[in-house]
């Protein structure tokens, strides 16, 4: 039998009885088999502590997100028959050595078999895992590949990264590892990447001489909930812009890569990254705004006196040669107006306006606005004459909106693990030089520099003092 025909491909999921397993990750699976994109010997193995068989694990699976799967019933059933289930703690080698035993005795006589490791544990247990992994022997690419998705937050500060990279190193080699970031997998946020340099009329102006600002939003209407114990440790820093918004600004800002390759791409996000100014903490003050929603400190594990910010916006500064001097404003927050995630691109106004005053009223600069989710679509307001006898100007917008449909971000993500295409996922010095950005903000929140901490009502685009802080020349991009 040929070594090709002799490989089989398993996906372990940790923490399989959780939320993200049942919710999101076990429905990419089922629709990447349903439409043939997995590999041919293919299996899917649930590890958790919970009591549960086989059968039960796959009726919980069905209950929970019944209409992904009954669509297509054969294709359910199809896909039921490679689900398995085993008990167990994933930070015990005893535990591990007996999944270990478990997959290989269920090989069908494969010489080869690969693995997918996917880590949907709190991030306390990543390190635990791992070692309990590579002591087990589990890690070890002899008998086939082994690859680890983990997933954010990886560290809570520059200090805690480098120590999490320094151990899970010890264990695996950075190939193995792919830090998933599930907005790098949506399409309108690879598009960036299309949209830049397959464009011969906007990469020329994507620089300082013609862009006045950069705004990166990423908006929620939900507000904390249930996680408000991990959001109060956690706080909208750590939650959202060491990784998304700092992620959407690399690929915005990043220069061409010599290649679409993994290795190419990160290479450039990294640069971008390494050239944000870092802050004095009195800089970083008078560079941010911060706000918490109102009844955020009602909330079961919110203390009443809970300085905790639901909403930032940063100002943010590249030194390099493209930007040097424009602003990259980044705002996100929790219980906001309405969900919404996109990169906003305003240009200079023309050095010199020919029209009166009257007829050039309605003028307004080029935007160019990626809108990520929801209605994703790409916007570019224009200068037109308005219909009549005079030379009147208004604005009007041109739009392009995405097909319905897309496939989700963690389809794409999964896929490209599969194959070990890491161009999507998060390189150790990115994560390292990200923090190394954010912790400045974070550390003057914490002192007595911190900025006002400005409530905001439910519903709205957040505090007022956001509006003032990108003022007054500069507003906000909102829906």
């Amino acid at each position: 039998m040929a070594d090709s025909e002799a490989r089989q491909f398993t996906i372990i999921i940790f923490g399989a009885s959780g939320d993200l397993t049942q919710r999101k990750l076990a429905p990419a699976l089922f629709h990447l088999h349903a439409i043939g994109a997995l590999p041919e010997r293919c299996r899917f193995i649930a590890f958790a502590r919970s009591e549960m068989n086989d059968e039960s694990y796959r009726r919980l699976l069905f209950e929970v997100s019944t209409d992904d799967y009954s669509s297509d019933a054969q294709s359910w059933l199809d896909f039921a028959k490679q689900v398995r289930y085993f008990r167990g703690s994933s930070n015990d080698v005893t535990s591990l050595k007996r999944l270990d035993d478990f997959i290989r005795a269920d090989s069908n006589g494969e010489t080869k078999d690969d693995r997918l490791y996917y880590l949907a544990l709190s991030p306390t247990l990543y390190e635990g895992t791992i070692n309990a992994l590579g002591d087990a022997g589990m890690l070890d690419e002899s008998g086939g590949v082994r690859r680890l998705v983990v997933e954010k937050p990886f560290g809570t500060n520059l200090k805690s990264a480098r120590l999490l990279n320094e151990a899970i190193h010890a264990r695996a080699n950075e190939h193995q590892l792919f830090r998933i970031d599930h907005y790098l997998g949506k399409d309108t946020v690879q598009n960036l990447i299309v949209f830049r340099f397959g464009n011969t009329i906007f990469e020329p102006l994507w620089n300082r001489n013609y862009i006045d600002h950069v705004q990166i939003s990423v908006l929620e209407d939900l507000e904390v909930g249930d996680r408000a114990a991990y959001y109060e440790h956690s706080g909208v820093l750590r939650d959202m812009f060491q990784s998304h918004l700092l992620q959407l600004l690399a690929l915005a800002a990043m220069e061409p890569p010599a290649t679409n390759h993994a290795d190419s791409l990160r290479d450039e996000k990294a640069k971008v990254l390494s050239a944000i100014r870092k802050p004095s903490p009195e800089r970083a003050a008078t560079n941010s705004v911060r706000g918490q929603y109102r009844g955020y400190r009602q909330l079961d594990g919110v203390s009443q006196a809970s300085s905790t910010a639901t909403y930032a916006a940063l100002r943010l500064f590249i030194d390099n040669w493209r930007w040097q001097g424009v602003p990259f404003y980044l705002r996100s927050g929790k219980a906001l107006r309405q969900k919404y995630t996109e990169v906003a691109i305003q240009f200079r106004e023309p050095p010199h306006r020919i029209f009166d005053d009257e007829d050039a009223s309605g003028l307004v600069p080029n935007m160019l606005r990626i809108v990520i989710q929801p209605n994703e679509s790409i916007r570019l307001t224009i200068d037109n004459k308005k219909p009549g006898a005079r030379l009147r100007a208004e604005a009007q917008e041109l739009e392009y909106k995405f097909p319905m449909g897309m496939r989700d971000a963690y389809e794409r993500l999964l896929l490209d693990a599969i194959a070990g295409d890491a161009s999507l996922f998060t390189r150790s010095d990115e994560i390292e030089l990200s923090w190394g950005v954010v912790d400045p903000y974070i550390e003057a929140w914490e002192t007595e520099l911190a900025a006002q901490l400005y409530p905001y009502e439910r519903g709205t685009w957040g505090p007022n003092a956001a509006d003032q802080f990108i003022a007054p020349n500069r507003y906000w991009s909102n829906p």
